[in-house]
């Protein structure tokens, strides 16, 4: 449960988040400032730059990533690591993307069109690969660890996998359903011609 001071912080980026997008998508990305969307939400700059590093940042956020961390902790402990990673991303993503379809759908197509912040995400995943094979360090025997990142790097291009074919349809189809099918295509590797 969220202190009162997490949820204002939380609800304050979420705020910033959503002014943002709109701000982009109404000019463009490069035109907006910092200035700009604090200006339309209220608050002083500083403020936005206490919550988000940048203005890429601003569009990146995920209100749900701090759960994932648990998740993942309880996944590792009750399935085999591939199939935690599955579990976790199927069972926390999809539905929180599926629950605000509209915006999310919105954000993840900003994300996929718009250069600066298309890199900042590949920065990102980047990032996020590297957290997650040290945390697949600690699950594997000692003779399996060397297989920790190439597990991280294939569950990582499988989410942005799914991700990239939900938002060019449209969200058409539930996101858990394309992480799942990503997934499928990960197990069924060796029998792939």
């Amino acid at each position: 449960m969220r202190s009162l001071r997490e949820r204002n912080r939380h609800n304050a980026m979420r705020t910033t988040q959503r002014a943002a997008l709109d701000l982009f998508e109404a000019t463009a990305f490069e035109e907006v400032t910092v200035a700009d969307i604090a200006e339309t939400v209220g608050m002083a700059a500083s403020t936005i730059y206490r919550h988000f590093e940048t203005k890429e940042a601003i569009v990146l956020w995920d209100e749900h990533d701090a759960d994932l961390d648990a998740a993942f902790v309880d996944a590792f402990g009750r399935h085999p690591p591939l199939d935690a990673m599955r579990s976790v991303f199927v069972d926390e993503l999809g539905p929180r993307y599926d629950d605000d379809l509209a915006f999310q759908l919105r954000r993840v197509q900003y994300v996929y069109r718009t250069e600066a912040v298309h890199l900042a995400a590949g920065e990102a995943s980047y990032q996020e690969t590297l957290e997650l094979t040290d945390a697949l360090r600690l699950v594997l025997s000692p003779e399996n660890r060397h297989a920790a990142p190439i597990l991280a790097g294939a569950a990582m291009a499988a989410l942005d996998a799914a991700f990239d074919r939900w938002q060019q349809a449209d969200g058409a189809s539930p996101l858990g359903q394309l992480i799942d099918e990503a997934f499928d295509v990960l197990t069924g590797l060796e029998q792939l011609r």
